[in-house]
């Protein structure tokens, strides 16, 4: 009652920005780092191409939304992905192909890319980093 007071009639809650590719990146850095710690003597280091090559996806993801939106934003085709859904003979529901929702290709490839990209830095970096203070 008194907080309802305080804040008046409006809803509880703030609004918050949210970016699947930064929550798959940071939030993976610590996923893969509990699991890197208790591993890390069993698996070799990962070489500087390997974080090369499994941070490709995701300069592809932000490139061809970079492309995309020189149309205008919300007027390119990975708003719509008309493409993927001709690919795909629109084997999926129609909300999954547009927009950036939460479900969404556009949020599935977001979150898979930061995630890989995540993987390698921690793969690649915590080694170095633990020779490093060593």
């Amino acid at each position: 009652m008194i907080l309802r007071q305080f804040i008046g009639n409006s809803d509880l809650g703030w609004k918050m920005a949210w970016s699947d590719r930064m929550f798959s990146m940071y939030g993976g850095v610590l996923f893969f780092a509990w699991i890197w710690y208790p591993i890390r003597k069993r698996i070799p280091r990962l070489p500087l191409w390997g974080l090369v090559l499994l941070a490709i996806p995701m300069l592809l993801d932000g490139g061809s939304h970079l492309i995309s939106d020189l149309a205008g934003i919300g007027q390119g085709f990975r708003d719509t992905n008309v493409w993927l859904a001709q690919l795909t003979r629109s084997a999926f529901p129609q909300n999954f192909y547009a927009g950036d929702a939460l479900g969404s290709f556009n949020s599935w490839v977001r979150l898979i890319t930061g995630g890989l990209f995540s993987l390698g830095l921690v793969w690649f970096a915590f080694p170095e980093i633990e020779e490093a203070v060593s």
